[in-house]
Parts: structure tokens; C-alpha cells; sequence
């Protein structure tokens, strides 16, 4: 194709989707085999989203709907150059220079049994019980001081236990909606339906804001663990780690201007690439600090079948995952509901800022820790 009409395409695609103008400096930047491979390895999770893209041979064309589509209407164009990939300028910093951005995930305390998001277990006659968003937030707090400790700027996405981040308790804002809880639906079901939908996006939104050089998600992980007629939990026997990087963009999910504009930037941006290093390091420390082994790439349908890509590592179209810029991991560490680890995460042995704590949770704390170090240490070499 000549230049000329490589002009009058790129001209008559003025008329850009939300906020897709901002990767006009990638054009003719990326090679069509790059963004192919990319497309193919991280960010394809369900052929349906080719309703909503076509490579050609000169350009990647985004399109607003399966039928603008079938008329050729494109919504944005990225046309490829020779450059495997782009050289970003903004490079990665030492940790002492680091702005490291943590999100301890759900709220855990008052609110663990409204997400849903607590063990408990009886074991010879004690009961064990704890919950995920209280653990997380524990290990968020021990790795801040730890990364602190080397000179990195740290924030926190939430404050303290029983909290999240959006500016509204839950219970005042019930008030204000009336609407949802006078048809008599569960708490529970408003909870995670609406109100920690809203609680996610403003994490990712303050965590742009605060415009980290990376993102760390922290998360534990259960299986398996509802009993029927029971509010007590199932325990197993497996035992794993696992984490989450962008991608995998399924069903559905390229429908808004706004998963198409995260879909573009992470085609254009080496964020997907720094993550998935980082996840490699990050399932290495898991398994070293913690003796646990990660989880085998296999398809995973409880997992919203995810992109296997390495031992452990997972491309996967969460919330977070999509709106948080820049690189990130979404860490799954450890089966709460194993019994030797629900021994342990019961545990108090040890405080972090005076608040009682397993000893557990420093190890995780310590392993996270570790592989940020290593991931810095090794940033020249990406």
C-alpha cells in the first residue's frame, strides 16, 4: 500500500473512541508480528472478541461493535511499522527511587461475612477463623515497612481493617438506595453486586492517580470451601500459589470504549511485558519463602479459564487488572482452607504495628518482598 493512502486512511479515522488518541505516538511503531503475538499470547481469551478487531497487513483496526465491523467502520486505527516493539523512554527505577502502590484485597473485619471472604474451621474441638481481607491487609502493612525500609515510596489502596477504599461506608450508602434492599435482597448479594464494584474502581482510580512504577495486588486464596447447610468451611488437601497478570479478554469484554482504550494500551505499552516477568519472579519466591508449589498451566473454567502462560502465572481480565496502568500482579498465594495453613493464618504469634498477627503472613510479606527486589535488581536486563 502507498503512502498516499496510507494518509487518507489514517485521516479519515480522525474521529477517535474515548481516549484512543493518546496512542497516536505508537503509530507505526510496532510490527504487525508483535502486536499479532501479543494479541494471541496475552489478551485472547475467547475468539468472540474478534468481532471487535482485525489485523491487516498495514494497520490493527478496532471497531465500536460486531456490526460497525461487518460495514467497515473503523473505530480506530494502529498502523504497524518495522520496530519489533516500542522503545518506551520512561524506564524502570531502582527500588530506592520506586513508587510501589499495594492493594490489600477486600476489607476483611466487619464486612468479611457480607463479601464472603472468611474461613472457619473446626480442628479437635478449637475453631479456627480468620478472613482474607484482614490477612491482606496485614501482609500489605509488613511488605510496606519492608519496601520503606529500602527507600521505595509506598501507598496503600485501603487504611486499615474493614475498610476499602471508596469514600462511603457501606451502610450510609444502603441508605441512599433504597431501591435495592426494599425487594428484600441479601446484604450480601447488594454487597458484592453493586457496592464493591464501586469500591474497585476507586482503587484503580486512586492507584493511577498516585501513578506507581509498580502495583502489587495481594490476595489469598480458597477452593472448594462452601458446605451445604453450613456456614463453617470445607477443608482440602491441595495447597498452591498462582498470579494474575492483564489479559485474556473474553466474551463480552471488549464491548465499552473503555476495555477497548485498556485492551489498545496494553498492545502498546510494555506493561504487560514487565508484569509477566514480575509474575515469574514473584511464583519463584512463593515457592522458595513459603514451600508451596505454584500452580500447572491448564485451563482453569473456576478461574474464568484464564491464559496459562507460565508455571503459576495467569493472563486474566479482572477488574483491577484492567484498569490499573502500568505494570502489576494480582498474587493468589497459599489455600486458606488447607488445614496446615489454616493453622497457621489462625495464628497470632507475631504483631505488625501492634496488631496481633501469623507468622504466616510475614513469610508471605517476605516473599512478595523478595521478588520486588530481585524484579529491580533485573529491571536493566528487560
Amino acid at each position: 500500500m502507498n503512502r498516499c493512502l496510507f494518509l487518507i486512511l489514517f485521516l479519515s479515522v480522525s474521529c477517535f473512541g474515548e481516549g484512543l488518541e493518546e496512542f497516536n505516538s505508537f503509530q507505526r511503531q510496532l510490527s504487525k508480528e508483535y502486536v499479532t503475538q501479543k494479541i494471541r499470547h496475552f489478551l485472547q481469551g475467547s475468539k468472540e472478541i474478534e468481532n471487535y478487531f482485525e489485523i491487516e497487513e498495514h494497520a490493527l483496526i478496532l471497531f465500536a461493535s460486531p456490526e460497525d465491523k461487518k460495514k467497515g467502520n473503523a473505530e480506530y486505527q494502529l498502523f504497524f511499522g518495522e520496530a519489533p516493539f516500542f522503545e518506551q523512554k520512561k524506564s524502570l527505577k531502582t527500588l530506592s527511587h520506586a513508587k510501589i502502590a499495594i492493594d490489600p484485597g477486600h476489607f476483611g473485619g466487619k464486612f468479611a461475612p457480607l463479601e464472603e471472604r472468611y474461613v472457619e474451621m473446626e480442628h479437635k474441638g478449637h475453631l479456627l477463623r480468620f478472613d482474607e481481607g484482614t490477612l491482606s491487609f496485614l501482609t500489605a502493612l509488613h511488605l510496606k515497612a519492608l519496601l520503606e525500609g529500602e527507600g521505595a515510596s509506598v501507598f496503600l489502596s485501603r487504611k486499615g481493617i474493614g475498610e476499602g477504599a471508596f469514600p462511603e461506608d457501606f451502610f450510609d450508602w444502603l441508605k441512599k438506595h433504597p431501591e435495592l434492599w426494599e425487594k428484600g435482597v441479601p446484604l450480601s448479594t447488594i454487597f458484592l453486586r453493586h457496592y464493591n464494584r464501586l469500591d474497585l474502581r476507586e482503587r484503580a482510580r486512586i492507584i493511577n492517580l498516585y501513578q506507581p512504577d509498580l502495583t502489587i495486588l495481594i490476595h489469598y486464596n480458597a477452593i472448594d470451601s462452601e458446605l451445604p447447610h453450613s456456614n463453617q468451611t470445607k477443608p482440602t488437601l491441595q495447597n498452591f500459589n498462582l498470579v494474575f497478570i492483564p489479559g485474556s479478554f473474553s466474551q463480552g469484554e471488549l464491548a465499552s470504549p473503555e476495555d477497548r482504550y485498556h485492551f489498545l494500551r496494553l498492545i502498546c505499552t510494555q506493561d504487560l511485558e514487565h508484569s509477566f516477568t514480575l509474575a515469574k519472579t514473584l511464583v519463584k519466591s512463593f515457592t522458595t519463602y513459603l514451600n508451596v508449589s505454584p500452580l500447572k498451566p491448564h485451563p482453569y473454567p473456576e478461574y474464568g479459564s484464564p491464559l496459562s502462560l507460565a508455571e503459576g502465572v495467569f493472563s486474566r481480565n479482572l477488574c483491577l487488572t484492567r484498569l490499573i496502568k502500568g505494570p502489576l500482579c494480582y498474587g493468589e498465594t497459599l489455600i486458606q482452607n488447607n488445614l496446615q495453613e489454616a493453622l497457621a493464618l489462625s495464628g497470632q504469634e507475631t504483631t505488625v504495628q501492634g496488631i496481633p498477627c501469623p507468622q504466616r503472613v510475614v513469610e508471605v510479606s517476605q516473599a512478595y518482598f523478595e521478588a520486588i527486589c530481585s524484579f529491580f535488581q533485573s529491571h536493566g536486563e528487560l
